[in-house]
């Protein structure tokens, strides 16, 4: 009996360290677009994640289709690789301040400040670890973005990096 058990617990602790896989995931972003985020996968190794998040004094919907890797390290196997394509909509204040002369004598101005619609598309590339025990996941992922700015303006951003922790559910 005391052999039967030792092969159950062997056979489940090996299984358990196999693959480490969840369905659903919440949590936080934090970087230079940080907000909160939601991850669903849709089979073992894609998932899409949207991120609703605040950028350049706006609001911004970003949907991506992100595909898993596990990362075959000898010491864990709980590192996983994920990139993907996706695209944002929102708005946000335009960089570019406009200078408006405000007297005859042509040496007071006012700045003018706009906001635009914007949209544009996403990259990712990151680093995943998941500790499915306390359920919760850490990562780590750049986020490089082609935005489309009130359709007269293009910006691209090619280091927005973050760091996310999630919980499991």
């Amino acid at each position: 009996m005391k052999q039967l058990l030792l092969v159950f617990f062997s056979l489940t602790i090996i299984s358990a360290s196999g693959q480490q896989l969840y369905e659903k995931s919440s949590g936080l972003r934090l970087g230079h677009t940080s907000g909160i985020t939601y991850k669903k996968f849709i089979n073992e190794d894609e998932a899409v994640e949207m991120i609703l998040s605040g950028r350049n004094e706006g609001m911004q919907f970003t949907a991506q289709y992100l595909f898993h890797e596990p990362m075959e390290f000898s010491f864990n196997d709980r590192f996983y690789l994920h990139y993907g394509i996706g695209g944002h909509v929102g708005y946000e204040k335009f960089d570019d301040i406009s200078k408006i002369l405000s007297n005859a004598a042509g040496d007071a101005f006012l700045y003018e400040e706009k906001s635009f619609f914007a949209m544009g598309v996403d990259a990712s590339l990151g680093l995943e670890y998941r500790w499915l025990e306390v359920p919760a996941t850490f990562g780590f992922d750049i986020k490089p973005y082609f935005n489309f700015i009130g359709m007269r303006h293009t910006k691209a951003r090619f280091w927005d990096a973050a760091i996310s922790f999630k919980y499991v559910f």
